[in-house]
């Protein structure tokens, strides 16, 4: 197929895949030419040569000694920008930049390049409806707002140093040596001035803590423990280990009361205890309804997949994990400069696979949103904004002002399109 515009003679595309496209393309010699022509200009500006001043050597002489080079530079500048014209010319959007496989130029002829690339793939979604999926339901209890409370209350506790044996509930600040079988130090492995809640509900090992209760400031004990069996870090779980105990200090935990004081006293500084509960009661509400959003669109995403299976370019899914990879460890990165460092990670299965399921998202999503009609007004949006606002106690006009906005339009898109596809869901509740 034959595509043409005012500046590129001939472009062609051959389908070699389901998403792999050749590109043939041919240049006019002029338009070639009239860069070679500046380029001899822009060059003459600041050569010297034995005999003529700065800027006076004859275009003659430049031609004949570095002509070559200087062209192959220009073609080298224009393959990016020629690339891009094709793209659009063809309507082709590359998952990745054009791979040159062929080039032919020669002075006064026409530029002549084959590239191959892989385009985003357009996905026509069948059977998005009657997907299966569960919507949570759960409704916050006043024993989860006392449990906010309470984890509110430890974190304000003040701490006073006391001389007396360790106890339950207190602060321990100790030296830890770990020990090897033969109960000897192992040499690199000491850890000065950590810091312990003793009793505290998610301890990593209380049979630790227990070990513990009764030691005073400056006694040491060797202590032999096992890590809880349901540590999240499997390499722990369950583990057992031998340390030398030091303690440096014994504190002793006072916790504020619960009453208006305590409220008044926190960042946000609410004027009654109450008034804390019932923000403390949306908060977990709020965290309940994000969390019963994700496992609605999960349950229907799994489902899409299921009926619309398809294959993803290669070169998607790494751009995409190069993406990830380089904002997981540079966020202010500037993506016009090339770090060969980033290029270095090998990602895990887990992380291709997560990959695949977000671009799978994305474009069965697409799929759908383009198929079903599925659009955002402006006031939709000026609304949606207005509630983000309220929600997050910001200023609507900085929001309005947000570099993500676009991000914030794109959100509200997706969130409609889930929404058609759950008004046409079979949908399970579960309380929970």
């Amino acid at each position: 197929m034959y595509f043409f515009t005012e500046k590129i003679v001939k472009t062609n595309v051959i389908e070699k895949g389901k998403w792999e496209r050749e590109l043939e393309v041919e240049v006019p010699a002029d338009r070639v030419d009239a860069a070679v022509s500046r380029a001899y200009r822009d060059y003459q500006r600041e050569l010297e040569l034995p005999g003529f001043r700065k800027g006076k050597v004859p275009l003659k002489l430049i031609e004949r000694r570095y002509g070559e080079a200087i062209r192959q530079n220009v073609v080298s500048d224009l393959l990016p920008e020629l690339l891009s014209e094709a793209a659009r010319a063809t309507g082709l959007v590359p998952t990745a930049p054009p791979r040159i496989t062929k080039l032919d130029h020669q002075a006064g002829q026409p530029l002549a390049f084959t590239a191959v690339l892989d385009i985003w793939p357009e996905i026509e979604v069948e059977d998005y409806d009657q997907l299966r999926t569960t919507r949570l339901v759960h409704t916050v209890t006043a024993e989860e707002v006392e449990r906010q409370l309470q984890d509110l209350r430890e974190r304000q506790a003040a701490e006073r140093q006391v001389d007396r044996p360790l106890a339950m509930g207190d602060v321990l600040i100790a030296d830890l040596q770990r020990l090897d079988e033969a109960s000897l130090p192992v040499i690199g492995e000491k850890y000065e001035e950590r810091y312990f809640i003793i009793g505290s509900a998610d301890a990593p090992s209380p049979q630790f803590e227990e070990a513990l209760i009764g030691i005073r400031a400056g006694e040491e004990r060797p202590v032999i423990f096992a890590y809880r069996d349901d540590l999240p870090n499997r390499e722990l779980a369950g583990k057992q280990e031998r340390f030398a105990v030091k303690a440096r200090q014994v504190r002793e935990r006072a916790l504020p009361a619960l009453d208006d004081e305590f409220a008044q006293s926190l960042e946000d500084s609410f004027q009654t205890l109450e008034e804390l509960r019932q923000h403390l009661a949306r908060q977990l509400q709020r965290q309940w309804d994000f969390l019963t959003r994700q496992r609605l669109r999960s349950g229907m995403i799994d489902e899409l997949i299921k009926k619309n299976p398809f294959d993803l370019p290669e070169s998607l899914v790494e751009t995409y994990l190069d993406s990830l990879h380089q904002h997981e460890h540079d966020p202010d990165h500037d993506h016009d400069h090339d770090h060969d460092h980033d290029h270095d990670h090998e990602p895990t299965e887990e992380e291709r696979a997560f990959a695949v399921r977000r671009l799978k998202t994305f474009l069965l999503v697409e799929g759908v949103r383009k198929k079903a009609g599925v659009e955002v007004t402006d006031e939709e949006f000026e609304e949606f904004l207005r509630q983000r606002a309220e929600e997050n106690e910001i200023d609507l006009a900085a929001l309005k002002r947000s570099p993500r906005l676009d991000d914030l339009r794109q959100e509200l898109l997706e969130t409609k399109v889930f929404d058609f596809l759950a008004q046409r869901a079979r949908i399970e509740e579960e309380v929970v």
